[in-house]
């Protein structure tokens, strides 16, 4: 079956093709493909993983560059794959490698032009997602990277399978609009694509849910909770304005009681640790805004509502003989 030989069938049905034929894509994940057939077997040997990763000089770049990244906390760098993959463990190893390959598998045709726009968000997310954890009972900090770096996966497919017509979309909003416009027009949004994908490709169950559920505010799955905000504060930082920092700012203090000097520092460790890991991925790193300035006005914005709101009380004693 060729791509051309789908034109007729509808879009979810063309999706579901791609997601059940690798082969149709230009780039088969074929080392996400080895590492499944690989773990599914329980006598497999962390030879036998280094092996399959090297096979891909990228990969194992890549693994390299996650173990020696500031998330990890290593004193001394870790230049051997073999070393690598005994500190991040087998789990974490097959996570990485499936993430990554499956991301750049998606990336082709028009899926390419959002490439540098996905992997912005994703590493944002990832990055935010994992602050959260720490905070949040039973999240695992590496599950909450991962499922952030996956968690919009789906604009890639539904970029690759309607080209052009999903672009337009894609460009027009973000975030819930964009969803909201996605299941108007196709019966189906990115962020349930994403999570069939996913569970396709057998990741854990609790990823595959978090990723279907995280842009729902009113969340109890505590992975969904951080992923949640994490896109806030992607939103905040790369498509900066006085709506979505103030969305993201206020879910914060409901959430997890930041205040404004925490979101503030939360935001910029963010955005450091993300505009590195872009330089690593071949990624623009320039944000199209200073998100300094900008959380720097929204300082300035919260302190002026909070005289504001004194001086309301003040007044409102004074007429009621309030002390």
């Amino acid at each position: 079956m060729t791509r051309q030989t789908m034109t007729g069938s509808s879009t979810i049905e063309r999706i579901e093709a791609l997601i059940d034929r690798p082969e149709l894509l230009h780039s088969p994940p074929e080392v996400a493909q080895s590492l499944l057939q690989l773990t599914k077997n329980d006598d497999f040997s962390l030879h036998e993983i280094v092996d399959c990763i090297r096979a891909d000089p990228a990969m194992s770049s890549r693994v390299l560059h996650v173990v020696n990244s500031s998330r990890y906390g290593l004193k001394t760098s870790v230049t051997n794959l073999h070393q690598a993959v005994s500190l991040l463990g087998e789990r974490s190893v097959r996570l990485i490698a499936m993430t990554f390959s499956i991301a750049n598998a998606f990336s082709t045709g028009a899926a390419r032009e959002l490439y540098n726009d996905f992997w912005r968000q994703a590493l944002t997310t990832a990055a935010a997602a994992r602050r959260l954890a720490v905070h949040l009972d039973g999240v695992d900090h590496n599950d909450a990277y991962t499922t952030g770096l996956l968690s919009h996966l789906g604009t890639l497919v539904f970029a690759q399978v309607e080209g052009e017509k999903h672009l337009s979309l894609y460009r027009s909003a973000s975030g819930q609009r964009l969803v909201h416009l996605e299941r108007r027009e196709y019966d189906i949004d990115h962020v349930d694509i994403g999570a069939r994908v996913l569970s396709k490709w057998q990741f854990p169950d609790v990823i595959c849910d978090a990723v279907r559920t995280h842009l729902n505010p009113d969340l109890e799955d505590p992975l969904a909770v951080a992923v949640h905000g994490g896109t806030l504060i992607t939103d905040a930082l790369w498509y900066a304005g006085d709506e979505s920092i103030a969305a993201c700012r206020g879910w914060l203090k409901d959430r997890f009681n930041v205040t404004i000097d925490e979101f503030i520092e939360l935001a910029l460790e963010c955005r450091d640790e993300v505009q590195l890991e872009l330089e690593v991925y071949g990624v623009d790193a320039d944000m199209p805004v200073d998100p300094e300035e900008l959380l720097e006005q929204a300082r300035q914005r919260y302190m002026e509502s909070s005289l504001t709101t004194a001086l309301d009380f003040d007044s409102y004693g004074s007429v009621f003989g309030e002390d």
